[in-house]
């Protein structure tokens, strides 16, 4: 991993949170229609698994129920033979949902992302549309997702273009995890619903409403603007909600969804993964300052440290950033809406960081080499990435660590067929890896 927060890096969790709404407790009705829970033993037949085994993948992904009346969706995920994928879905049939705008549903995770999948009937074999549900440890959550929110995927990748997800044609849900990260899984689903929202009950005359301009705060006032789903999804993610609904006062840089859609094409999911929620942090609170700040020419200085430029000729810029709604008051604060990204000055890797970022260059090297029937040249690429831990690493490894490597470079020493000989030194990497990921 980079220790450098790019925008290609930024657009990694912007691809990957697109869209999810986020529910933050105001006023609001629904109509509701149970698509399933598993309270009886024939739902397990409703569903079935599809693995990276259709594209010559290894891992293993199944799904059964407990005795706590939960689907349970289990296994192990394997990134070997260019794998990386496991997932569960129920079997097409008509779901009645014409008029339903939001699916809610209730799962407990392991802190890893998953993929929430609905298929509709024109979505293709390989085609889903999918919106992204950021799982904590051990922890029940609810997550409430607009059907305008998800977005069309086919072989793991956007599609830009695609048709909006219409809830008539919807033939199936499902679960996919696809985080690059190897080893055990676990999410525990149970129940999920089809919501119609219904228009709240209109307020007492003379008395304010609870979520009114004048009472909302930084978090809500963005909600009420209907313009920053993307915003609010990576701030969710980053845990960042409870500071921005906090006392306050603070002033926010709020970039729209058009900001983030500006952003070219690059790595995903990359600020998603668990060990990198700092840099998403590091991202998000570059856009907050201390204090309630009205628009003038000053520099201020951010919560992750660094400052901005603020200024006015001709019309207000932040960091160049064009400030296209200026002093939108909150009670906690004042929102400034932008309409581009601020990314802070790159900060170098750690050691741990760069001694993965080293493991990770050689494994997207080296598999393709592999699987096209070269072991020599991966074993080579493998070689040079451990010898290169070794002598310019060190002090990222513990002991164990570099006697898990050196073994390794000495017992490939000993194997005459390159095959195994890439093998041994691919297991090192992995542990290695494995061992510097660790908290």
């Amino acid at each position: 991993m980079k220790g450098t927060v790019s925008s290609s890096g930024v657009l990694g969790v912007i691809c990957v949170l697109l869209g999810v709404a986020i529910s933050t407790g105001f006023a609001s009705e629904f109509a509701s229609k149970l698509l399933m829970d598993f309270s009886e033993a024939s739902a397990a037949r409703q569903w079935t698994s599809v693995n990276d085994d259709v594209m010559g993948g290894v891992s293993e992904g199944s799904f059964r129920l407990t005795d706590d009346k939960t689907l349970l969706f289990y296994g192990r995920l394997s990134l070997e033979n260019q794998g990386g994928f496991a997932s569960i879905r129920t079997r097409p049939s008509d779901l009645n949902l014409d008029g339903y705008d939001t699916i809610t549903l209730r799962v407990k995770g392991d802190d890893r992302m998953y993929y929430f999948n609905v298929r509709t009937s024109s979505s293709g074999t390989a085609g889903s549309y999918r919106a992204p549900l950021r799982t904590r440890k051990d922890t029940w959550q609810e997550f409430r997702v607009s059907l305008k929110d998800f977005y069309y995927s086919a072989y793991g990748r956007r599609i830009a273009g695609a048709e909006p997800l219409r809830a008539n044609e919807i033939q199936s849900v499902g679960f996919t995890l696809a985080d690059k990260q190897a080893g055990p899984f676990r999410l525990e689903v149970d129940w999920i619903k089809a919501e119609k929202a219904r228009a709240a009950a209109e307020s007492a005359a003379g008395e304010p409403p609870e979520n009114s301009a004048e009472n909302r705060d930084i978090v809500d006032t963005a909600v009420a603007a209907g313009q920053f789903e993307t915003l609010l999804a990576a701030v969710k993610a980053a845990g960042l909600v409870e500071a921005l609904k906090g006392k306050g006062p603070l002033t926010v840089f709020a970039p729209t969804d058009d900001a983030f859609a500006k952003l070219p094409e690059g790595m995903v999911e990359e600020l998603l993964l668990a060990e990198n929620r700092d840099k998403l942090r590091a991202v998000l609170s570059y856009h907050v300052v201390s204090g309630r700040i009205l628009l003038g020419t000053q520099v201020s200085t951010t919560l992750q440290g660094q400052s901005l430029t603020i200024k006015t000729n001709g019309s207000f810029a932040v960091n160049g950033a064009n400030v296209i709604a200026p002093d939108i008051v909150a009670s906690n604060g004042v929102v400034h809406v932008i309409d581009t990204l601020l990314i802070p000055a790159a900060v170098e890797p750690t050691p741990r960081e760069a001694a993965k970022a080293v493991i990770e260059l050689a494994i997207r090297r080296g598999v393709p080499l592999f699987n096209a029937g070269q072991p020599s040249a991966c074993k080579a690429i493998y070689e040079i990435a451990i010898e290169s831990l070794l002598k310019s690493h060190g002090d990222a490894l513990d002991a164990q660590d570099r006697s898990t490597l050196q073994n390794a470079l000495d017992e490939m020493r000993r194997e005459e067929d390159s095959r195994q000989q890439a093998w041994t030194l691919r297991r090192a990497l992995d542990a290695v890896h494995r061992s510097l990921a660790e908290e």
